[in-house]
């Protein structure tokens, strides 16, 4: 089971990114969260942060900040594997393959015939579904979600110029 805490917060207004670094165990990871995944908050640097701080109280696994505009949030370093890492257990990516993974063995499907249908290979197949691991093959495994009766949705927000 994985218990990060926060090493480090820092705000990249260039990038729009908070530049994280996590600790697990005795190994850091860096880790950058888009401005956009607090929704319904306008942060760039017309409102930047005025203060973030790693919550001690919370064993270092939250992080409290407050902006310019007076607007305040808070979020656990959980939020921050489940944007930014897609080795996370219940990253989206994750939790969509164990989905597929489940229709597909309730639908007894061979993974012959899914890999026809992909056109691909068999054993590329079961690289899609392996959890825990980065797949480049996004568009693959979304072909084998509408084949299992699941739609993907994306819903693209359009920038402001700054």
């Amino acid at each position: 089971m994985r218990n990060p805490k926060f090493k480090q917060i820092t705000p990249n207004y260039r990038k729009r990114v908070l530049e994280i670094v996590l600790r697990e165990g005795r190994g850091l990871k860096r880790y950058n969260l888009p401005f956009a995944v607090f929704t319904g908050m306008k942060i760039g640097p017309n409102n930047r942060f005025a203060s973030i701080t790693i919550e001690a109280d919370l064993g270092e696994q939250g992080a409290t900040f407050e902006l310019e505009d007076g607007t305040r949030g808070d979020f656990p370093a959980d939020f921050v594997l489940y944007y930014s890492d897609p080795q996370y257990q219940w990253s989206p990516i994750n939790q969509l393959k164990r989905a597929l993974k489940t229709k597909i063995s309730d639908s007894k499907l061979s993974v012959r015939v899914l890999a026809d249908a992909l056109n691909t290979s068999p054993a590329q197949v079961s690289r899609l579904l392996q959890e825990n691991q980065a797949s480049k093959q996004f568009l693959q495994l979304s072909k084998l979600a509408h084949i299992a009766g699941y739609s993907i949705e994306f819903s693209l927000k359009k920038r402001t110029a700054t």
